[in-house]
């Protein structure tokens, strides 16, 4: 990720804590926990309390106080995870993360954590990574207590009952299953493999039904016991907490839950055998990818450089390398026609005693049979950082951006927060904990220089994934074939002899002028509602100011037309021209992003443009775009590579993930005209440059225009904009188009979609979209899905193990609802998962109607609470507004008014909305899109009476 720099430093706001406790604690609180002597730096944006505290069993809790909240979240990390498997039962860390939650000694019920959760507002998550496992759930402020409970009774005494290991077993295969034909999963594998082989990182990590077995030394569930004993232990976990209560508060229900976590004083695993040796370096892996796939990757592993994250070597030296400045690496590389893109990467804690720069570029043809060029071009750009990048201003530009980050940090909240805090107590000084991702305290040349002394031929690594990859090795647990060999050294003499002749072609990064210089807030509207400064014919305005006091704004700019939509060569025609103009933005893109302004340009009813970031020099970048877009020239190479990457990707939709085959079919059925990959990609070839030229001219004088703007910005400054933007745009006085959606026939039968995957797996998507709606339908619908959603993921994935992520969902359908079922499966194909799917909507009928009204009361009460938190950045303050605004509707800023219809359904409601559903043929329309991969293609595909069968998209109606 890259960062965005400020001329002024951050002024530190810190959190003192006390050592003694305060006067009126009571003995017993004494005796149970102590305040850690450690200070937090926090944003100055930042108005939460914090606190940490050692609880009697030697847990380290953060707690976060922070009264805006509805919700509560907590998150809890082991310092144990894939790395530390015993080689007997490979996937044993991840195996106990999914058997820890099948029930707990005090809570004994299947699947009734995550019940617990969904019908409280909230939800749970897990995940194992090499070096620790990280647990967390977000939860109604009301149920925190006992969702704490529940977390610190698994913690305590789960039941790793062995009558549920078969089926976990197989939800792990599947979990795995769902990756092991995913390329870049099989990178990552690789990655891991061609390290020293007797590091425990270079072994297969996830499980799946070979490696977790009962073996004749090593019996899977006393492994499983044993290792959950011997590492899960109140005195190497660490613990955060966010919720709206008092710390006092959150000490005491820390106190009376987590306490009962017992203190093994079980010690971390050290690892003392080194990650590389001299026989895993200079080495090249080749993987032949299922998907049409030309990545080439260098990875350079260095010493550790974790515990100089003030100074961020790593982070000066990846932010060069990966610059899109004129002139710099990636600029060079895309005029010599070799990459798409570059992109770079360091990551400080790889592993406990090795940081990694990675460095990824993203093939042309004619970059494929150049590759030596692009190696050579690194190290010659390597090189120019260490004779002239080592400097003052280079800093400078790095520490603005970063304390000007910092001091306006966007306020995370709740699930995501606490996770990322938990684990990240087991690497960092608690009083660093929010702020080592931001502090840079001095320019230290000397770590700079001599971390950038380990990029070099001899030390790097590379893997180079193409379809033409020299492959002799199945991969081991994955789908696929690699090589591996050591690379010559005459080849690597070769990459520094054409290094020298190429360095004085490139430059580095000069002032960053997009930096923002203004960043006071403007007088605040009495209004607290969107206000429609503008509604002419074809031209509509719409206004809000943010309620968080920050100096930042979004702008969403709709150039609206149908010119997508008249044929396969217009839609080929608008992704060819983003393709470009992305290419030409780059720069741009990356010193905007840099400076904390961030622009995106895509296609939806015509062009839009957003913008959003500090909201200084936000209009000037808006304007900039519009004349890009007018002055457009398109160039024959760039034309011809935006050509190779439309092709690359329509061919491998077949290649990706069936569930996104699925929904991606779900998209074309309910959005017309919609039109085959195969029809799209025989439209490619005929596109000229010409055309995309007059594309970008027809966009500016065809379109109506609609603007939204958001935060930090006065009524004055948007109408001042808006006479701008009439001098570059010809607004066109015609109604606003919206691309035509689907609407429900019953009397047609079914839609049933037919789509082929060259993967394993198969896939089912069943929606159903009723003719008669109205608007209370989207919260019936809602409502319906927090009792359903629960109960479908514990029948379809825990009791009959068809898959690994079944999941529900209702989704709007213009000003309709449709409400779904969908899962991907490695099990069963897609007959038989409908077979389930309605079984499980027929039982479900008995379970809904026997919910107690006040437990109905309870689910409604904590989903409402979700609609009335308090935002903590301007996302999530305006996420529901910039829904309706991209729905076209006329009216926004209703969300007050759906939560009155949530508040106004009753449970009768909902159970009658479900009948009507789910089992009233008439007035609904059945929608069926079927992904058949290769494990289930000779069972025949689902068919339903009546039904109308779609095998070409292209024969619908447009």
């Amino acid at each position: 990720m890259r960062i965005k720099m400020f001329t002024r430093f951050t002024r530190v706001f810190i959190v003192t804590f006390f050592i003694s406790f305060q006067l009126q604690a009571t003995e017993n609180n004494m005796k149970s926990f102590e305040i850690v002597q450690e200070t937090i730096n926090k944003s100055p944006n930042d108005t939460r309390q914090y606190q940490v505290i050692r609880l009697a069993n030697s847990l380290e809790v953060l707690l976060i106080s922070d009264p805006d909240l509805k919700n509560s979240a907590a998150s809890l990390s082991v310092p144990i995870g894939s790395m530390h498997n015993p080689d007997s039962q490979l996937g044993l860390a991840h195996y106990l993360e999914h058997m820890l939650f099948l029930g707990s000694e005090k809570y004994p019920e299947i699947n009734q954590y995550s019940k617990f959760m969904s019908q409280n507002g909230g939800y749970t998550n897990a995940y194992t990574a090499q070096d620790k496992t990280v647990y967390g759930f977000e939860v109604n402020d009301s149920a925190f207590p006992e969702a704490l409970d529940r977390l610190g009774d698994v913690m305590r005494a789960p039941l790793l009952d062995e009558k549920y290991a078969e089926k976990e077993r197989h939800t792990v295969n599947a979990e795995n299953e769902t990756y092991v034909d995913n390329d870049m999963r099989k990178l990552y594998a690789l990655q891991r493999y061609s390290l020293n082989p007797a590091h425990p990182m270079a072994r297969f990590s996830t499980g799946n039904l070979t490696t977790l077995v009962d073996k004749p030394e090593s019996i899977l569930q006393q492994e499983l016991e044993q290792f959950f004993e011997q590492n899960y232990s109140a005195n190497t976990m660490k613990v955060a907490l966010t919720s709206p209560r008092s710390l006092e508060k959150l000490q005491a229900i820390a106190v009376k839950y987590l306490t009962q976590i017992p203190n093994k004083n079980s010690t971390q695993p050290e690892i003392t055998v080194p990650l590389l040796t001299d026989q895993q370096r200079a080495i090249e892996v080749q993987l032949k990818p299922t998907a049409e796939l030309k990545l080439l990757q260098i990875n350079f592993l260095v010493p550790s450089v974790k515990d100089q994250y003030m100074y961020k070597p790593g982070a000066y030296i990846s932010r060069l390398l990966g610059s899109d400045h004129k002139g710099g690496l990636s600029d060079y590389l895309q005029n010599l026609g070799l990459t798409e893109s570059v992109s770079a990467g360091f990551y400080g804690l790889h592993s406990e005693h090795y940081s990694q720069f990675s460095l990824t570029f993203k093939l042309t043809n004619k970059g494929l049979l150049e590759q030596d060029t692009i190696v050579a071009s690194l190290f010659a750009y390597i090189n120019l950082i260490k004779e002239q990048g080592v400097n003052p201003l280079q800093y400078t530009e790095q520490k603005k951006s970063l304390d000007n980050y910092f001091k306006f940090l966007p306020k995370s909240a709740g699930f995501n927060y606490v996770m990322g805090l938990s684990a990240n107590m087991q690497h960092y000084p608690l009083a660093d904990l929010l702020s080592y991702s931001f502090r840079l305290d001095a320019f230290k040349a000397q770590f700079i220089n001599q971390l950038i002394t380990y990029l070099t031929p001899d030390n790097s690594r590379l893997f180079l994934v193409s379809p033409n990859a020299v492959v002799n090795k199945d991969i081991p647990y994955y789908e696929g074939k690699y090589s591996q060999a050591s690379i010559k050294k005459s080849r690597l003499q070769k990459w520094l002899n054409k290094a020298k002749t190429i360095q004085d072609k490139m430059i580095l990064p000069v002032r960053n002028d997009w930096l923002p210089e203004n960043l006071t807030l403007v007088k605040p509207e009495k209004n607290k509602k969107a206000i429609q400064l503008v509604k002419e014919s074809g031209l509509s305005v719409w206004f809000k100011q943010s309620q968080l006091k920050e100096p930042k704004a979004m702008y969403k700019l709709h150039l609206n037309n149908a010119l997508n939509d008249q044929s396969p060569a217009a839609r080929i025609k608008i992704n060819l021209l983003l393709n470009i103009i992305n290419k030409q933005l780059s720069e741009l893109h990356f010193v905007t992003q840099e400076a904390g302004v961030a622009f995106a340009i895509g296609s939806s009813d015509g062009l839009m443009i957003s913008t959003s970031g500090y909201s200084d020099k936000q209009d000037e970048l808006l304007l900039m775009l519009l004349t890009h877009l007018q002055n457009m020239q398109v160039d024959e190479q760039s034309l011809t590579l935006a050509k190779q990457e439309l092709k690359r990707r329509l061919y491998n939709k077949k290649k990706t993930k069936a569930m996104d085959l699925g929904l991606d079919g779900f998209r074309q059925l309910v959005r017309q005209p919609a039109w085959s990959d195969e029809t799209l990609l025989a439209a490619v070839d005929q596109v000229t440059s010409e055309q995309l030229v007059e594309l970008s001219k027809q966009i500016l004088s065809e379109s109506s225009v609609r603007l939204l703007a958001l935060g930090n910005v006065s009524p004055i400054e948007v109408l001042q904009l808006v006479a701008q933007l009439k001098v570059k745009i010809k607004i066109q006085p015609k109604p606003f188009y919206t691309i035509k959606r689907l609407q429900a026939d019953p009397e047609q039968g079914a839609l049933n979609y037919v789509r082929k995957s060259e993967l394993e797996d198969d896939a089912l998507v069943s929606l159903y979209l009723s003719a008669k709606q109205d608007e209370m339908s989207l919260a019936k619908a809602e409502l319906m899905n927090k009792l359903l959603k629960p109960a479908f993921y514990d029948q379809i994935r825990t009791q009959e193990q068809l898959t690994y992520s079944p999941f529900t969902a209702s989704i709007q359908v213009g000003d309709n609802v449709a409400f779904g079922l969908f899962t991907q499966s490695p099990a069963v194909g897609s007959a038989k998962l409908y077979e389930r799917f309605e079984a499980f909507l027929d039982s479900f009928k008995k379970t809904l109607n026997e919910v107690k009204e006040e437990d109905f009361e309870e689910i409604k009460a904590a989903h409402i609470a979700n609609y009335l938190a308090k935002p903590s950045n301007m996302k999530s303050e305006f996420s529901y507004l910039l829904n309706e605004w991209a729905q076209g509707k006329q009216e926004i800023d209703s969300k007050a008014q759906h939560v009155e219809r949530l508040q106004s359904i009753t449970l009768k409601d909902v159970q009658d909305y479900y009948t009507n559903l789910f089992f009233n043929k008439q007035d609904v329309q059945q929608i069926i899109v079927q992904v058949k991969g290769n494990k289930f293609k000779q069972e025949e595909v689902l068919s339903l009476t009546p039904e109308l069968s779609v095998s070409d998209i292209d024969n619908l109606p447009k």
